[in-house]
């Protein structure tokens, strides 16, 4: 990715948080000047991605709460990479699995994909919500897609038709994502429908993870889909502080951090 993209990633990150930011907030966090900051507004405004309002900017309303596939599967590669393969070893032969439609799960079904192909995994069932999902593990084995309204841009379905096929599959381990995790919330995301099926999915299964880049931790989102005591083990990667680490263990929560030996 070049500057321009990864100031846009960014700054979109920033904005799905707090939905409008001043100048001097955006020129601080990007370390940018804030006549720079100015002039990446109004490119910003050509593409249809923001709109620029009195002393700063807001989210584009067409982007709404939903946030592009595209630009968050290029943000943090690195650690949703080993995120992802660390969770695909609390994959077992003929596990019944769900895998939601975040970035970051994508990265595991890429793992999943690469084991059943060498034959290391075998027997498995995919539930899933997630478009991108059916591409990438289809081929090599079973694969059940819910059904119900698809949402482009993000790449997956979701509403009362998903929910309804949802609450038919009882499930050895489920894999979702977030948008924030805090102790108060919990596991958070960014809209209620999201919310739903999730909170279906952690019923239905036996065991739940959630698979979140460490930045991800001490933020808010819109809704909460599971407690921290809801969740069976929530894996990140190494950026979590000690801190951080220490409180929310302390907490009840179960953490395990993806180490690049492709070990959690």
């Amino acid at each position: 990715m070049n500057k321009y993209e990864r100031r846009t990633i960014r700054l979109l990150d920033m904005l799905q948080l707090n939905k409008r930011l001043d100048v001097k907030t955006v020129a601080d966090n990007l370390e940018i000047s804030e006549a720079t900051a100015r002039r990446f507004f109004s490119q910003l405004e050509e593409e249809g991605k923001v709109i620029r309002v009195h002393g700063g900017v807001q989210l584009a309303q067409q982007l709404g709460y939903d946030y592009s596939f595209r630009v968050q599967a290029s943000h943090r590669q690195d650690q949703k990479t080993l995120i992802g393969a660390g969770a695909a070893g609390l994959v077992n032969n003929n596990d019944r699995i769900f895998l939601d439609s975040g970035t970051t799960v994508l990265k595991l079904a890429e793992t999943l994909s690469v084991k059943l192909q060498t034959g290391e995994l075998k027997g498995i069932v995919v539930l899933t919500n997630s478009i991108s999902h059916v591409e990438t593990v289809a081929r090599w084995c079973k694969v059940i897609l819910v059904g119900g309204e698809i949402r482009a841009e993000r790449l997956d379905v979701c509403g009362s038709v998903a929910e309804k096929t949802l609450m038919m599959f009882h499930l050895d381990s489920a894999f979702l994502g977030a948008d924030a995790v805090n102790l108060p919330g919990g596991c958070m995301t960014t809209d209620e429908r999201t919310s739903t099926m999730n909170e279906i999915v952690v019923e239905r299964a036996e065991k739940a993870y959630v698979l979140v880049d460490s930045s991800k931790f001490n933020k808010t989102s819109f809704m909460s889909y599971a407690t921290i005591e809801e969740i069976d083990t929530i894996l990140t990667d190494s950026g979590i502080s000690k801190d951080t680490l220490k409180e929310y263990q302390e907490a009840g929560a179960h953490i395990e951090v993806a180490r690049p030996s492709n070990k959690v």
